[in-house]
């Protein structure tokens, strides 16, 4: 069981993430733009962060909060591609364009930290286009604008998981969740300054508490520590079943329906990610 802990943690933490594209989906119905939820959200997430940790603020190093501030940056542009995409399109979609970084992040080491992927990452990033296509191609055949948003997300958030699995050696997992949300909060304030704060009248501290509390401050911690023992491709594959929580939340909770094209491409999605992480056999 120990020997596992992180990718329990991880497991865990995809379960508390499928829930938050729920929460957003209902923010944004409710008339908030994408810069006042992901600002609310970070705002949350960083007063409980900060109160629970409150003693270890002083402890962070320079060198941990270079890296987190990196790490932040993507983060605050992969929410922002991920909000902004889910005004257009649906929760489950949504989650699983965004969720696909196990067929990105092995790519993604290769060009960045020469890892060469193995041969099934190949035969994977086929997979996942055909199942974006069908998940994400209107009827005439043009990629929905929200799926095209989730899908640049999608390449944010790899580029942050490569990052975390690669660069936080030697650093401490919840410094790093913390300088990350910091980030991105102060990201996002400085958007908000030009953009306006103006807010709806209808409260919501609900969703923004689960949102900010559970979905990003618990979320990351326990994303930090988890991949902190497993690898990035591991990590990436175990964090993409938020996509299936997301969906049988946005089912039950939402009213969703899918029609067979979008399971089909959802099914395909998640056999190519299952694939990208199956070590290759070697020819004796």
């Amino acid at each position: 069981m120990m020997k596992h802990k992180g990718d329990w943690l991880l497991l865990l933490a995809a379960f508390i993430g499928g829930g938050g594209f729920i929460s957003l989906k209902y923010l944004l119905d409710w008339g908030y733009d994408p810069f006042q939820v992901i600002f609310g959200r970070f705002l949350t997430a960083s007063v409980c962060m900060c109160l629970v940790y409150c003693k270890r603020l002083k402890r962070i190093t320079k060198e941990e909060w270079r890296v987190g501030s990196i790490l932040g940056a993507l983060l605050a542009a992969m929410f922002l591609l991920m909000t902004v995409g889910l005004q257009y399109t649906t929760p489950s979609v949504n989650a699983f364009l965004v969720n696909i970084p196990a067929v990105i992040v092995p790519f993604v080491c290769w060009g960045v930290f020469r890892q060469k992927p193995n041969r099934n990452c190949f035969l994977a990033a086929g997979m996942t286009l055909f199942g974006v296509c069908c998940l994400s191609l209107t009827a005439d055949f043009r990629l929905d604008f929200g799926a095209g948003l989730s899908l640049l997300a999608a390449v944010a958030f790899s580029l942050q998981m490569a990052f975390l699995g690669n660069l936080t050696k030697g650093c401490d997992s919840v410094h790093i969740a913390i300088v990350e949300n910091l980030s991105t909060l102060a990201v996002m304030t400085v958007i908000l300054m030009f953009t306006g704060w103006d807010m709806p009248p209808l409260p919501a501290f609900g969703n923004f508490f689960y949102a900010g509390a559970f979905c990003t401050a618990l979320y990351f911690v326990l994303q930090s520590i988890g991949q902190q023992s497993t690898a990035p491709n591991k990590a990436a594959i175990i964090i993409t079943t938020e996509s299936i929580f997301a969906a049988v939340f946005s089912a039950i909770l939402y009213g969703e329906r899918m029609h067979f094209r979008g399971y089909l491409g959802c099914a395909v999605i998640f056999a190519a990610m299952a694939l990208a992480e199956k070590p290759v056999q070697e020819r004796k």
